[in-house]
Parts: structure tokens; sequence; C-alpha cells
């Protein structure tokens, strides 16, 4: 993947689409219908329809190889899910990541191992807090949010 563009919102069919291609690139229309699967339905002529879509939002690019379109994608995987996943948050929780994973656990969406993984996350954020602390490196403030006034009045 060379340049890549900035994420944009990518719905479910279109989403599909670009999963093979972040696992494998530059693919033709009707190589990405056979990794598609015949789980399918869709002709290539579908596919070529969702690829230009996703061209016209710069979310993939085209070039001609021995005479055939290929699609690469011009979007890094990570930068889309951090988009959508945000929205989500947004959406559906008030922006609160919080209030997400407390839903989850509430609703025992979430098995042991889940938990666990969560706890050790928790705890590896907490220790890299503290070794950015002790070097004299202030964690990263939440987007927005400014430090308190140190006792100076404006």
């Amino acid at each position: 993947m060379g340049k890549t563009s900035k994420p944009t919102k990518i719905p479910p069919s279109e989403w599909e689409i670009m999963e093979i291609l972040w696992g494998q690139s530059p693919l033709s229309a009707a190589e990405v219908l056979e990794r598609m699967g015949k789980a399918t339905s869709w002709s290539v002529k579908t596919v070529r329809a969702f690829l230009g879509r996703l061209q016209r939002k710069k979310a993939v690019s085209r070039r001609k190889i021995h005479g055939t379109y290929v699609f690469d994608p011009a979007v890094r995987r990570g930068d889309c899910l951090r988009l959508e996943s945000q929205s989500f948050v947004d959406r559906f929780f008030h922006g609160n990541s919080v209030s997400l994973i407390a839903h989850l656990l509430e609703e025992e969406r979430l098995n042991d191992t889940d938990v666990q993984r969560l706890r050790s996350l928790l705890e590896k954020r907490q220790r890299d807090a503290g070794v950015q602390r002790d070097a004299g490196v202030s964690p990263a403030r939440p987007a927005g949010k400014m430090p308190a006034s140190r006792g100076t009045k404006p």
C-alpha cells in the first residue's frame, strides 16, 4: 500500500471488500469476488460498482497491470477501524468508552478470558503511564482537554 488517504466511513458491504484488499493486494474485481467465496451472491459487476465507490471515497487506488485494472487499499485498516469505533461509541454511548465496556460486561458479552485480557491491558496502560511520568513525560491528555491552571489568574 503506497500513499495512504484519510480514513473514511465504510459501510459493511464495502468493508467486506476492503478486508480482502487489506489481506492481499493488488487484486482485480474478479479476484476480489473469487476470494469472497461461494457464500456471496454478488457478481463481478457488483464488486466493480463497490470498488468504484471506494475509489471515489479515496479508500482504494486503481491501476492497470497487463491490461487489467487492479485495486490497492489507500487507507489503513487500523485508521478506518478507529474511525468506525469512535463513531459507534459516540452514537450509542455518548462518546464514553467505559459505558460501552460496562454494557458488554452487564450483558455478559465478555467471557472470563476477555475480562482477563482487559485487566492485562489496563495494567499495562497503568505501568506505561508510570514509566512516562518517571521519565518526565506527562501522559497524553484526551483531545480537547486543557491542563488545569496552576495558580495563575487570567
